[in-house]
């Protein structure tokens, strides 16, 4: 099921959808049977609460209303976000991009096990097709782009054989350099099912949190003045005029959506 992109002309019609109630304590009631993430998990909570719209609220409302048959997620970590699509569509195939950096962070990154185990709490049968390693080499291999070395498409040949040729949802939370969540992006958008969406997370980082100076090494090189991750988005969205991008900047950490028009 598409996306009506008629409902959705107005950013403010798309967030407000994904902050109304049903789907509030749908991600509350998801995140209760998971185990508990002693960084992130009181956080997801109290924003849903409050009614912002963050990475899971827009996950369980986008699975909700597209009903994605083929899910692609970049940035896998403890399975939060996962779990979102996962407890929405029992069904959805999964493939899951991540180089489990070992207390990641600061916390536990346990890997695809513990993954595929908390996806089995929130009824979720089928088994996700995890690809490890770095991103940059792995989705262009995965997706047979000429920048995939002929050893990383070897690599990835398992996953890659009978993988769906379009995704209706993805979503990019892995790299947070500006060079790397850049190249996420423009690996992945081209695979983006009509009627579809890619989502992308931290366009408007909690400084308080983070902290600048964390957030300034985080970034790298910025080659092309984009400023931060929102400015990455922006500079995407003027790439694929065949998308509507819409961003949400009210609350930390923010989220961007891009809803493919054909």
């Amino acid at each position: 099921m598409a996306i009506d992109v008629k409902t959705v002309a107005h950013g403010a019609v798309l967030f407000g959808a994904m902050a109304e109630p049903e789907n509030r304590r749908f991600v509350a009631t998801v995140l209760g049977a998971l185990t508990e993430d002693p960084k992130w998990t009181t956080t997801i909570f109290e924003q849903v609460t409050a009614g912002a719209v963050e990475l899971r609220a827009a996950l369980a409302w986008l699975a909700r209303e597209l009903r994605p048959r083929a899910y692609l997620e970049v940035g896998v970590r403890r399975g939060l976000s996962m779990a979102m699509v996962a407890a929405r569509c029992p069904n959805v195939e999964i493939c899951g991009f991540d180089l489990w950096i070992p207390e990641y962070a600061g916390v536990s990154n346990p890997g695809p096990a513990f993954v595929q185990s908390e996806l089995r709490k929130v009824g979720y049968a089928r088994q996700v097709h995890f690809v490890d390693g770095d991103s940059h080499r792995t989705l262009p291999a995965f997706f047979g782009h000429r920048r995939g070395s002929l050893l990383d498409r070897m690599r990835v040949q398992r996953w890659r054989r009978g993988r769906p040729a379009l995704f209706d949802l993805i979503t990019v939370d892995g790299d947070h350099s500006l060079l790397g969540a850049y190249q996420d992006l423009r690996d992945v958008v081209p695979h983006c099912a009509v009627g579809g969406a890619v989502v992308f997370d931290d366009i408007a980082p909690d400084l308080t949190r983070v902290g600048r100076s964390a957030l300034m090494a985080e970034r790298g090189p910025d080659p092309h003045g984009w400023g931060d991750l929102l400015g990455v988005w922006r500079a995407v969205g003027q790439e694929f005029g065949n998308f509507r991008f819409f961003e949400y900047t009210h609350y930390p950490p923010g989220v961007g959506v891009a809803v493919r028009l054909a």
